[in-house]
């Protein structure tokens, strides 16, 4: 791996990881991963040290010396050591909401105080598993956020969401579990749901696998308007420019395969598969022509490389695709791997 990580490079991980980066440094930082095995493998280590210390319920100085004893096994590079003690600071102080959101939702409080918060961010091109203090568990989706208290209160499980993930809620009917995202709120007591909500996307939506929820506006008391309940099956997509939303039943595994590893389409536009491929495969995609918007795709895919995908996706429809290499930039980064795909029809 070049010097390179001696400076700016572990200044946008821990940006990055702090959910500060902006779109270029985070441009700017994937360029640096995909250009070496050695730089995914410095880049993945620093995430897992990072995820794997924002469970931890013990004190800022057990802490730190957990993490530096960690990176000190797999490295005695000074500037690892730096990142070490940024991140124990950054995961023990107590935040506040209103710095985490960019919309209203209130300060995060328990009972008595404001409470210590824990926050995960999924590294793109992958996705994180945690635990949360209930024991219900989460599966983060890539390029997506979760806050979360380190002790829920007597009152509620409340956590906080942007991005995608994939919930397996313990059941307590006297201590509701809510996730609040940018444009709602999910209320359930134990339940299988996946919730789709990144800041920019126009259709955020909620897939019920298990059991039942209600998804209600956001409210500082998560008591919010109703907006509608869910049934096992149902998938609710809310449209955020008129706050009109549909329901459908249908089978939800597509909705989460992702966490599986896998790329489930069942009658899905080339714009879904796109994003879908984008996210899994850390790779801007970009369509061109109206033609192509109308094309549907069923198919499931398990692991497979990407250029294996794409050929699939080009013998099953009238497209064709190029691939745009990563050109290097002044500041010595490179541009981000992207495919462009088009229709082979006028």
């Amino acid at each position: 791996m070049e010097k390179s990580n001696s400076g700016w490079v572990d200044e946008l991980i821990v940006s990055y990881l702090e959910g500060k980066a902006s779109g270029d440094d985070i441009r700017r930082l994937e360029s640096w991963v995909m250009e070496s095995e050695e730089n995914k493998k410095y880049f993945a280590q620093i995430s897992k040290v990072w995820n794997t210390s924002a469970e931890l319920s013990i004190s800022t100085d057990k802490a730190l010396a957990k993490v530096l004893g960690t990176i000190n096994r797999r490295r005695k590079h000074r500037e690892i050591l730096i990142i070490a003690q940024k991140i124990a600071a950054v995961l023990f102080i107590p935040l506040l909401i209103s710095l985490f959101w960019m919309y209203s939702v209130g300060e995060f409080k328990s009972s008595k105080s404001t409470a210590t918060l824990q926050k995960v961010v999924a590294a793109f091109g992958t996705f994180s598993e945690l635990t949360l203090p209930d024991g219900s568990k989460v599966w983060l989706n890539a390029g997506s956020t979760l806050v979360y208290p380190e002790k829920f209160s007597n009152e509620n499980r409340l956590v906080y969401l942007t991005g995608e993930a994939y919930f397996e809620v313990q059941s307590n009917e006297n201590i509701p579990f809510f996730v609040s995202t940018p444009f709602f709120t999910v209320k359930a007591t134990g339940t299988r749901f996946n919730i789709r909500a990144e800041k920019d996307y126009q259709n955020p939506s909620v897939t019920l696998i298990e059991g039942k929820v209600a998804v209600q506006k956001n409210s500082p008391d998560n008591k919010g308007e109703l907006i509608t309940r869910l049934q096992p099956n149902h998938h609710m997509t809310y449209n955020t420019i008129n706050g009109s939303f549909s329901v459908t039943t249908e089978d939800p595994y597509k909705y989460f395969a992702w966490k599986d590893g896998k790329l489930v389409f069942r009658n899905d536009n080339i714009s879904e598969v796109a994003r879908r491929i984008s996210l899994q495969y850390n790779v801007d995609i970009e369509i061109r022509g109206d033609q192509i918007k109308k094309y549907r795709y069923r198919a499931t895919f398990d692991g497979e490389p990407l250029s294996e995908l794409l050929r699939l996706l080009k013998i099953s429809s009238p497209i064709d695709y190029t691939e745009v290499k990563p050109t290097a930039l002044p500041d010595g980064t490179f541009t981000r791997r992207k495919i462009i795909i088009y229709s082979l029809i006028d």
